[in-house]
């Protein structure tokens, strides 16, 4: 039989539910679930636009993914942060399986670097569309305290006190995984136009 937990003591216990879950506890996921999934909710709401019925869908979606990548999680970090930037992904996925097209999904949701409005509509589909592009590589590429604190920094213009805060690190540390995340996926998009060039080339030698 499940004890429900208050507010501080799922600060106190979500560690030990989360290894326990890994550990093929469902008592414990359900626990996590009966904790996080209010504020969950609340999140997607206040920070997806999204309404309750939506927010109440994507939130049991969040916690599906989350329960098969239980492994991926890392517990030196927050709980709440890996659960808000899933539930907060499956908004993003909604929304483009909505509109069938990646590049509708808002720049302010989407751009790693802050840019310029560009006069030329189509300027905006092509930077609308490079975004989106940069956010799926770093989904495939970067780890996920990489990807949070890239994801808090870019998308969320979170100050680095503010990311650190949040997700229980130093600011030396948050530094750390901003500049490795910037390293990777500098380096994987130059792997990526390479190889795109190359497809090319061997197309017009064909």
């Amino acid at each position: 039989m499940l004890i429900e937990r208050s507010d501080s003591d799922a600060a106190l216990d979500a560690g030990e539910l989360v290894r326990r879950a890994q550990g093929g506890c469902v008592d414990s996921f359900a626990a996590l679930v009966h904790i996080y999934r209010p504020r969950v909710i609340a999140f997607l709401e206040s920070r997806c636009s999204v309404s309750s019925h939506e927010a109440e869908d994507l939130a049991q979606e969040a916690f599906a993914r989350a329960h098969q990548r239980l492994d991926e999680f890392d517990p030196q970090y927050q709980f709440s942060t890996w659960i808000h930037t899933i539930a907060r992904r499956a908004a993003i996925d909604r929304v483009r399986q909505r509109n069938r097209r990646p590049q509708h999904v808002s720049l302010a949701e989407t751009e790693i670097e802050p840019a310029h409005a560009a006069d030329d509509p189509t300027a905006i589909v092509e930077q609308r569309e490079e975004a989106g592009n940069i956010w799926r590589l770093a989904r495939a590429v970067l780890t996920e305290p990489q990807f949070t604190a890239t994801w808090l920094r870019f998308a969320e213009s979170c100050e680095v006190e503010e990311i650190a805060r949040r997700m229980g690190r130093s600011r030396i540390g948050v530094r750390v995984l901003l500049h490795r995340a910037r390293v990777i996926l500098v380096r994987e998009s130059a792997h990526q136009t390479a190889h795109e060039e190359a497809r090319q080339i061997a197309r017009r030698e064909r």
